[in-house]
């Protein structure tokens, strides 16, 4: 009988045994893995650069719709401090301070008056409201304000608005202290009456000036006609001591020569050009000092300027002629004495907005009629 062949790599098992490897042997050939060629790879790189761009503007825009809710929940939580200050106090809304016998008023802001109600009563009681303040040009703010004035509250400051951080205060003496600012300020008035100071004890149109004492029942127009306070945005910092160039006019206010009809009658023009010749500097402390109203940069504001207006704020003094101001794009938000809050676009009509800052004026269009 024949014998079959046997491979000489088979083992006595029946399987291949292992072949030997040899040094000088080739190796075995193996498909290599193709990478990306540059052209390959920039593209890539186009793509995500196209997608990112798409992206971010989105991003961006979710931020501030977010922010945008945060600043409307702010003034929610001023309206429902309002309320619960009238409800103890007989029905009154916060004032702007009181008279000080031959002297610059006593102009504790409302703010100060409504911080128990947004839960900051231990920052109220760093206050004594019976300490004079004194004049501002000519007197040191007490040192025992210095801790409250200094103080952050962030019920008080939109989450948009750029200038929200602690600003120098130089006092008369030189010396110089750090205080907060606010992005919401009360309605003193329309400012179509002429009264544009809000701490000379005149009485205006609207609800908040020193020694004022409306209530709820003095709102004849309705309480959701009438605004009680309004967005405004806290000024930058840093003043310009010449008139040109012109601002941005969030971050700062022009000081004019003077207030006089003059002046007012520019303004109404909207035309930043006719008013120019009459402004002589900037000053970015708008808003600075939550603490005290009647000053410069107090929080009380009449709304004669429409929302984000051309014309920036002027102040001569502590007269101030004003209009709500944002970093939202194309609105600013106002709480209405009711409670509620509403977004005011900056084409709003001047009539219907002038209305909605008089408590009595017995218009019939506001801007709760849009």
């Amino acid at each position: 009988m024949s014998r079959l062949p046997v491979c000489p790599t088979a083992s006595r098992s029946g399987f291949p045994a292992p072949i030997a490897f040899r040094p000088d042997a080739a190796p075995p050939h193996r498909v290599g893995r193709r990478g990306f060629t540059l052209v390959e790879l920039l593209v890539v790189i186009a793509i995500i650069g196209i997608l990112v761009g798409l992206l971010l503007p989105a991003v961006q825009a979710a931020r501030e719709a977010a922010r945008s809710m945060q600043c409307s929940n702010n003034l929610k939580q001023i309206g429902l401090a309002l309320h619960n200050y009238a409800s103890a106090y007989n029905e009154a809304f916060p004032n702007n301070g009181y008279p000080w016998p031959n002297g610059y008023p006593n102009d504790y802001s409302p703010h100060a008056k409504l911080l128990p109600f947004i839960e900051q009563a231990q920052l109220q009681d760093l206050i004594d409201f019976d300490i004079y303040m004194g004049h501002p040009a000519f007197q040191d703010l007490p040192e025992r304000l210095h801790d409250a004035a200094g103080t952050r509250i962030p019920t008080y400051e939109c989450p948009s608005d750029v200038g929200a951080e602690l600003h120098a205060l130089d006092l008369p003496s030189g010396a110089s202290i750090q205080i907060a600012g606010t992005s919401y300020a009360m309605n003193q008035g329309s400012g179509t009456d002429g009264v544009f100071h809000p701490g000379n004890g005149v009485k205006s149109d609207g609800l908040c000036w020193v020694g004022a004492k409306v209530k709820f029942r003095d709102i004849l127009d309705g309480t959701s006609h009438t605004i009680v306070f309004a967005e405004t945005t806290i000024g930058l910092g840093i003043g310009i001591a010449t008139p040109t160039p012109k601002m941005d006019v969030r971050g700062y206010r022009a000081s004019p020569t003077s207030l006089d009809q003059t002046v007012i009658d520019a303004v109404e023009t909207g035309d930043y050009s006719v008013v120019e010749p009459f402004v002589t500097q900037w000053t970015g402390n708008r808003n600075h000092y939550w603490l005290r109203g009647s000053v410069p940069n107090g929080p009380v504001m009449n709304g004669f300027l429409t929302p984000n207006s051309n014309i920036p704020d002027l102040h001569y003094g502590s007269s101030k002629v004003t209009g709500p101001r944002s970093y939202h794009t194309g609105f600013a938000q106002v709480l209405m004495a009711d409670g509620s809050v509403r977004n005011v676009t900056d084409s709003v009509d001047r009539e219907l907005w002038h209305a909605s800052w008089t408590r009595m004026g017995r218009e019939v269009k506001t801007i709760s009629s849009l």
